[in-house]
């Protein structure tokens, strides 16, 4: 939250008027915005969604979590996320929620056939770095290992253009039969 500081603004209307006190005030305004600004930092750092790297960073010690170089701010936030939200019973809809929070609310399907196997499929539409193993380490931690999980992601994209396309195949085979016996006037 930027504020504009003007400490002036706090003296009595008769004391304004006079230089000394509106120098010395208008002088510590850059440092009160300094302070108001370090202020706003702790404040936006204590929350996931609004933390800055060093405020991630302090997420992820506490998680044990190690972010991987190609990892941006969002990437690693969303994996913070969804290891916060970690609840138990481990239900469907606890996998939904997980998946919900995971996707950003992006669309996503679950079906589970518990009657003819032991099978769940999870169809996700996730576009972020880093989201798909999030999904798999969600699944892997959430859902019992007698119950198969096929997950698959998929990732809309308009494309327009001409593709062209061409081959051959060639095979030539070249055999040279001699008869050495032949080039003698030998004949069989």
């Amino acid at each position: 939250m930027v504020r504009e500081v003007e400490l002036i603004s706090y003296l009595p209307a008769f004391m304004q008027k006079y230089k000394e006190p509106a120098a010395t005030l208008g002088a510590e305004d850059s440092e009160f915005a300094i302070a108001w600004s370090e202020a706003d930092k702790i404040l936006y750092n204590r929350f996931i969604a609004t933390a800055d790297e060093y405020g991630i960073g302090r997420f992820e010690k506490l998680l044990g979590l190690y972010p991987a170089q190609e990892d941006d701010l969002e990437s690693r936030r969303m994996k913070v996320q969804s290891r916060w939200v970690n609840k138990i019973p481990y239900t469907l809809r606890v996998l939904a929620e997980k998946i919900r929070i995971l996707g950003d609310g992006a669309d996503f399907r679950m079906e589970a056939d518990f009657r003819q196997g032991y099978e769940m499929w999870v169809q996700t539409m996730l576009e972020i770095a880093g989201q798909v193993g999030e999904l798999e380490r969600i699944v892997e931690e959430t859902v019992p290992c007698n119950i198969v999980t096929l997950t698959t992601n998929q990732i809309y994209v308009e494309t327009g253009g001409e593709i062209y396309g061409g081959g051959g195949i060639a095979y030539t085979d070249i055999i040279e039969i001699e008869n050495q016996e032949a080039q003698n006037g030998k004949f069989f």
